[in-house]
């Protein structure tokens, strides 16, 4: 009886292991007025600089991903997000400092109107904080980081989410994505 509990021991060990390898992901914020919140994401990495995380509502079908990590390229569909950008500016390893170019299209269920493309530069605006980034950008990898964002357009709108993410990079890079130089 007791040698049968030791491998379940051992299998429920190993089961924790693994569950912390997982990618988490979590965006919540407002796109105009309407509240918006996502706990899935999938990770695309180009040339070990530049990386595409697609956050969405609810997990992708694994074949939709492995197309994702091929190109790069993130469907939004219902309340989606996606970010580009060079975490570790023209470096292999992540850095808040050295971020640049984020790249973010956001889009909601409920109105095709709140759909909004944007582009930041770290250093130079204040509407996009990064306030943690970490790791080393190889098939493999891990990317950790925390940003938040509130920007007002130009007739008022307001945009404004914080994301957390902490995704394992792909085994093959992208033929496509954010260019790092």
């Amino acid at each position: 009886m007791r040698s049968a509990r030791v491998p379940l021991c051992v299998l429920a060990l190993l089961a924790a292991g693994s569950a912390s390898a997982e990618d988490r992901c979590l965006v919540k914020g407002k796109m105009q007025t309407q509240s918006f919140e996502l706990k899935s994401c999938a990770a695309a990495m180009y040339d070990n600089k530049g990386v595409t995380i697609w956050f969405t509502e609810k997990p992708l079908p694994a074949a939709t991903v492995e197309t994702f990590q091929l190109n790069s390229y993130a469907d939004l569909t219902g309340t989606a997000m996606y970010m580009g950008f060079c975490p570790g500016g023209n470096k292999s390893v992540a850095d808040p400092k050295a971020a640049k170019s984020v790249e973010v299209a956001v889009e909601h269920a409920s109105s095709p109107m709140l759909q909004q493309n944007f582009l930041f530069d770290p250093g130079k605006t204040g509407d996009l904080k990064i306030e943690k980034l970490s790791g080393d950008l190889k098939p493999g990898g891990r990317l950790v980081g925390k940003m938040k964002v509130n920007t007002k357009l130009d007739q008022g709108q307001t945009y404004s989410w914080d994301a957390e993410f902490d995704v394992t990079l792909p085994a093959k890079a992208a033929a496509a994505g954010p260019g790092c130089d």
